[in-house]
């Protein structure tokens, strides 16, 4: 009879030696052990079981996977829950620890042994049991990620922890969510003991000799039932970690904010209270707006991993080991910095006499195992495996340099453009073997993980599947696209910065609108970000959209103005706002408006508009744009749409993607803010797939 992976033990039970037990989990199906309802339910079978005889000293809790002991709790069902009522919160907590409770009730040892991920759900399993041994591993790494989700630990993890290490460490992990190693971990005294892998069960075993010898778990086990002990100066810790919440930019600060409430107010309480207040906690972030968005962020990166776009996955990626790059400013350096990360040779050319050889000297002395040899000619890329061209944003530049890469490399290498917004088309009918050519272009290598893979009309599906490859080697997010002037994130940030200029031009101030935006949860309005990128940059790239017929953009003269004034943002000190340290705070000067203040529209009543209003506006343009990205089948996933703009314009993850947050505010909505946008600018209409998902009410994420 064959089995079903339905029939297939999640549990399974041996016995080691004459009065140990060891527990393995080995979720079928299932390249991780998350704690679904097949787990739990097998785990408190085994332990029922095992709880009932008498001749046991001890049971180790050890996982068969690879590189995860317990990656958490099962989200995709927490997913469908987020309406439940508060009542049903609180039994999903109380369910779940009523099983982990087992492992510290047993009339024996329980010990994990650790290997691989131990996080969230994970790590609380582990806390309920007497001892922890962790693998000295780089894939071993524990902690309480829930905020990072919106969420809490819901199976007292914020109750345990602060009892088994202290209150300091408890909050220190629990509000920001961070990771830590094995040797981290026993410092922070959660874990006692860290051996090499294959030591792990041998030292598990000899731990519950030693332990049930003492008989020091029973006293322990009654120690963790009382308060905290010398919790210290509670009231500054609480002023101390909110400071640190609210500068955590990487963190969305209403769940952490809850949970610091809980655990100070729960440290002086007996456990019990304490997972009764966590219960209470978890109801109050369920089903946030924050947690809402910051789950369809987890979900949209796990799709990432899986399917990064349009590729053939079936295509196994030609290894890159050594890269040429044309253009050694600041981009250029940034790719070459992060291929030697990875250890990927790099060959570094730049028409400036000297440049290269100083990035070269720079990066060459990083540690790096990779080289990276600056050169003054094409022949040196023919050893290379990929080149990649980041010279000037302009046709008739990247057309030079392109043919000479050519010429200079071998018919199998890969030549990629770092165009920001040029079509590849427009490029690749400057070259005889168009089918090795596409665009890779880097957001911004230092700051966004996602990189546009852009397959022109000729280019190979091996091409991009090499290509994907290769930036997954890097640690960056692919997201594989068809060809189209501005590609993904430059249409969805043309149409940002188009409508935020239109705001501008019908009275509404740049601060109100850079404010607006701020308020929604970017780190940086509009204006700023054209500040941060460069108002020439800007300039170029919306007039190659606006050639191509896009309608994301407008012809506005105030971008040019600014070029033309050497207002071109940080990197000249100054540009909608004044930066006298390049790296620091911006400043308002008001001598910009006698710029560009002549370019409003006297003829118009100036609107009046408040902060929501005008983010409402600016964000429905760029539903708008998204959507007409999915009828010019750029993408085919919506999914694609809200990642690249997560991860390329640094839209808030707690908002969950451009067509997410329509969904959550009603397409509706949207289309009647686009209507009233078309009065001014007939093209903002709503699109027929915008009118047609609001008339059914329906979402893009069904």
């Amino acid at each position: 009879m064959k089995m079903t992976e339905e029939s297939i033990p999640a549990v399974t039970v041996k016995q080691l030696q004459p009065g140990i037990a060891l527990i393995t989990m080995d979720l079928p199906g299932s390249g991780a052990n998350i704690l679904n309802d097949q787990l739990f339910t097998e785990l408190d079978q085994a332990m029922a079981r095992l709880a009932e005889r008498d001749d046991l000293k001890g049971v180790i809790l050890f996982s068969a996977k690879p590189t995860i002991f317990v990656a958490g709790a099962d989200l995709k069902k927490i997913v469908g829950t987020l309406d439940w009522p508060d009542k049903k919160i609180v039994e999903f907590c109380e369910k779940g620890r009523a099983v982990m409770a087992r492992f510290s009730r047993c009339p024996f040892v329980s010990v994990s042994a650790i290997h691989g991920a131990c996080v969230g759900g994970g790590l609380e399993l582990a806390l309920w049991c007497d001892c922890r041994i962790a693998s000295h591993d780089r894939r071993t790494i524990l902690g309480l990620p829930e905020v990072k989700l919106g969420l809490v630990p819901g199976w007292a993890g914020t109750a345990r922890l602060p009892r088994i290490a202290s209150l300091e460490v408890a909050t220190d992990l629990i509000t920001s969510g961070r990771l830590v190693s094995a040797e981290e971990s026993r410092n922070m005294g959660f874990v006692d003991a860290v051996v090499d892998q294959d030591k792990l069960i041998e030292e598990a075993i000899a731990m519950i000799g030693r332990v049930s010898t003492s008989e020091s778990f029973v006293h322990d086990r009654r120690v963790i039932m009382d308060p905290v002990s010398n919790p210290g100066d509670i009231e500054s810790m609480v002023v101390r970690y909110g400071k640190q919440i609210i500068e955590n930019k990487d963190v969305f600060p209403y769940a952490p904010t809850v949970v610091l409430e809980h655990l100070a107010r729960t440290a002086p309480l007996p456990i019990k209270q304490a997972w009764d207040s966590e219960s209470v906690a978890m109801a109050q972030v369920w089903g946030s707006p924050a947690s809402r968005g910051l789950l369809n962020h987890f979900f949209l990166v796990d799709h990432n991993k899986k399917q990064p776009g349009l590729v053939d996955l079936e295509l196994q990626p030609a290894k890159i080991s050594s890269v040429g790059i044309v253009g050694a400013g600041l981009m250029g350096r940034a790719i070459a910095e992060i291929c030697l990360s990875r250890g990927i040779s790099v060959v570094i050319h730049d028409a400036a006499p000297g440049l290269a050889d100083s990035v070269a000297a720079e990066l060459g002395v990083n540690g790096s195992t990779a080289s990276i040899a600056a050169t003054t000619d094409y022949s040196a890329f023919s050893a290379t495996e990929l080149v990649i061209e980041s010279v000037v944003e302009t046709i008739d530049v990247k057309k030079i340099v392109l043919q000479r890469i050519e010429a200079a490399v071998t018919e199998n290498t890969i030549i990629a453009t770092n165009t920001s917004a040029i079509p590849i088309e427009n490029l690749a009918r400057f070259l005889t073997r168009p089918k090795n050519f596409c665009g890779i272009h880097f957001c911004h290598p230092e700051l966004m993980s996602l990189v546009e893979v852009v397959c022109g009309p000729e280019t190979s599906e091996q091409s991009i599947a090499t290509a994907v490859g290769f930036i997954k080697t890097l640690r960056k997010m692919p997201v594989a696209m068809n060809d189209g002037a501005g590609f993904v994130v430059n249409r969805l940030l043309a149409a940002m910065i188009d409508q935020s200029i239109r705001l501008f031009t019908q009275g509404v101030s740049i601060e109100t609108i850079d404010e607006a935006m701020r308020e929604f949860g970017f780190l940086g309005g509009p204006f700023e970000i054209i500040d941060v990128i460069g108002a020439d940059t800007c300039m170029y790239a919306g007039r190659t959209m606006w050639e191509a017929g896009l309608q994301c953009v407008t012809l506005s003269p105030i971008l040019p103005k600014m070029v033309k004034s050497g207002r071109l943002g940080r990197k000249t000190g100054k540009g909608f706002y004044h930066y006298p340290d390049p790296r620091g705070d911006r400043i308002w000067n008001d001598d910009v408006m006698k710029l560009i203040s002549g370019y409003r529209d006297e003829s118009r009543v100036p609107l009046e508009i408040d902060s929501k209003q005008v983010s409402t506006q600016i964000l429905s343009a760029m539903v708008l744009e998204a959507t007409n990205l999915l009828e010019d089948e750029i993408v085919d996933d919506y999914r694609d749409i809200d990642l690249c703009i997560i991860h390329g314009i640094s839209f808030p993850q707690h908002q969950g993607g451009i067509l997410f947050w329509a969904d959550q505010v009603g397409i509706d909505q949207v289309k009647r803010a686009l209507y009233a946008i078309s009065e001014v600018d007939e093209r903002r209409a709503p699109n027929t797939m915008i009118k047609a998902i609001a008339d059914a009410q329906g979402k893009f994420y069904r």
